[in-house]
């Protein structure tokens, strides 16, 4: 016989024994048993976070030194001495490099969003930029609008960190798998099943 509640069927208690146990019914399961213990415990539904950003564009104003008339020479006194002079002296002049041009994008609340891209072409900006962790700086500008709930990122500034986190990437990486392998282990960690 099984419990129900209004009619409908409860679902299992999710045992707390061990890691299998927690995770039998999948990750989605466990999840929903721990929102739902949240919101019982607090009283009312979890807040929901929608990241909105419209037009964004970074770019910074980096100094150059004219280099070209340097050789590749041994690293002696004399040469390092002259390389040092040459820096001194050397032409310097202001470029401006484009990190984003004009991005535009929403986060909904409950989903994950894969940001790709080559090396270089703004990822971390973008992601440290929406998450309030982009270091102001007088040589970066930073145009375009972000919103959370419709509430703009200047109004939230102090308040940003408790509302949105930022995990930097890990450039540590194990060899030990073959693409299809971490595929694999990644869709099974999320609670999916591979076909062969």
């Amino acid at each position: 016989m099984t419990a129900t509640a209004g009619g409908k069927p409860l679902a299992p208690a999710i045992g707390y024994d061990d890691g299998k146990t927690l995770m039998a019914r999948g990750p989605l399961a466990l999840h929903e048993h721990v929102a739902s213990r949240l919101e019982t415990s607090l009283g009312k539904a979890l807040p929901q976070m929608e990241v909105r950003f419209k037009d964004v564009s970074i770019s910074a104003d980096i100094v150059v030194k004219d280099a070209s008339d340097l050789e590749v020479q041994l690293p002696t006194l004399p040469n390092e001495m002259m390389k040092t002079l040459h820096g001194l002296v050397a032409k310097k002049h202001t470029v401006t490099k484009r990190i984003l041009r004009g991005v535009s994008g929403v986060l909904k609340p409950g989903t994950i969003t894969l940001v790709l891209g080559q090396p270089g072409s703004g990822k971390s900006s973008l992601m440290k930029l929406l998450s309030g962790r982009f270091p102001k700086d007088k040589s970066v500008s930073v145009e375009g609008e972000v919103t959370y709930n419709g509430t703009s990122a200047d109004e939230l500034h102090k308040r940003l960190p408790q509302l949105v986190s930022y995990v930097p990437q890990r450039d540590k990486h194990y060899p030990e798998l073959t693409v299809k392998e971490t595929l694999a282990f990644a869709h099974a960690a999320c609670g999916g099943e591979l076909s062969e």
